[in-house]
C-alpha cells in the first residue's frame, strides 16, 4: 500500500455500496501522469491500489464489483451525478405504452 497518496486528482467518480449496515466505498482517482488510483472504504478503513493504466484499474474494479454482488452487496450511490436535464422517469405519460410504435416491425 502507497504512504502517500498524490496530490489534486483530474478526475475522480465513486460508488457506493451497502449491504444492511454495512457500507464499501469505492473511489477511482485520475492523475495527470497516466496513474490511476482506486481507494475502498470499508468500516472508515481506507486501502489505496495504484495502477498504471484505466485498462488494468478497470478489470480489477470490475471483478470486485462481481464479488461484492455475488456476496448480498447492492449499489446504493454513484457519483458525480452526471445526467443532465430533467428527471423524466417521473414526468406523466400520454398512455401507459411506452414503445415508440415507429419502431415496431411492419406485418407482412
Amino acid at each position: 500500500m502507497p504512504d502517500t497518496l498524490p496530490e489534486e486528482p483530474l478526475a475522480g467518480v465513486e460508488w457506493t455500496f451497502r449491504r444492511k449496515a454495512e457500507r464499501v466505498i469505492v473511489r477511482r482517482e485520475e492523475h495527470g501522469d497516466g496513474e490511476v488510483w482506486l481507494s475502498i472504504t470499508d468500516r472508515m478503513k481506507e486501502r489505496c491500489y495504484a495502477f498504471d493504466s484505466l485498462d488494468q484499474v478497470v478489470k480489477f474494479q470490475s471483478n470486485m464489483e462481481a464479488f461484492l454482488v455475488r456476496t448480498g452487496w447492492i449499489l446504493e450511490a454513484f457519483s458525480p451525478e452526471r445526467r443532465s436535464g430533467r428527471d423524466r422517469r417521473r414526468m406523466p405519460r400520454i398512455d401507459y405504452e411506452r414503445r415508440r410504435w415507429w419502431t415496431d416491425a411492419w406485418p407482412e
